[in-house]
């Protein structure tokens, strides 16, 4: 194993995920707000308790789906890479599967290139998070090197 290159290789959103977790607290507590002020208005209209819950559980759900932004995460090592998109469970890529990792010019997130062209994409390494997707990728690309020289 070449002594510059880690070990292990994480990642994960950090300027999205913060955008993220705002965004879902506002638009939770903007939902529970309309549901206590509903009974309160004006318009003749007759509103009961279940609309009130209905509303502000309704905020809650999207503010749950929003924060499922948070959720992608990378993790590899010798053995290849773990990753993880913004719903369902980890997925584990062998590096003998693994032919280019890159993170093109005009795309938004890096990606793992197979045989065929086939992509994986790597939702948790992401252009707005500058250095931390470069170190990132340097360490991608550095495992990714050292299992081509060691096999």
């Amino acid at each position: 194993m070449v002594l510059d290159q880690p070990a292990t290789v994480t990642a994960r959103p950090h300027k999205a995920a913060r955008i993220a977790l705002v965004v879902a607290v506002v638009v939770g507590l903007i939902f529970i707000a309309c549901g206590i002020a509903l009974p309160h208005t004006t318009d003749g209209v007759a509103f009961t308790g279940a609309d009130q819950f209905g509303i502000a559980g309704t905020g809650i759900l999207i503010a749950i789906g929003i924060s499922f932004l948070t959720r992608p995460r990378v993790r590899a090592d010798l053995s290849g890479v773990d990753t993880r998109s913004f719903f369902g469970a980890f997925r584990h890529v062998d590096w003998d599967l693994v032919t280019r990792v890159e993170f093109p010019p005009k795309a938004r997130f890096a990606r793992l290139v197979l045989p065929g062209d086939e992509l994986i994409v790597l939702y948790a390494v992401q252009r707005g998070d500058a250095e931390q997707s470069v170190q990132a990728m340097d360490g991608l690309r550095a495992l990714h090197r050292a299992w081509l020289a060691g096999r």
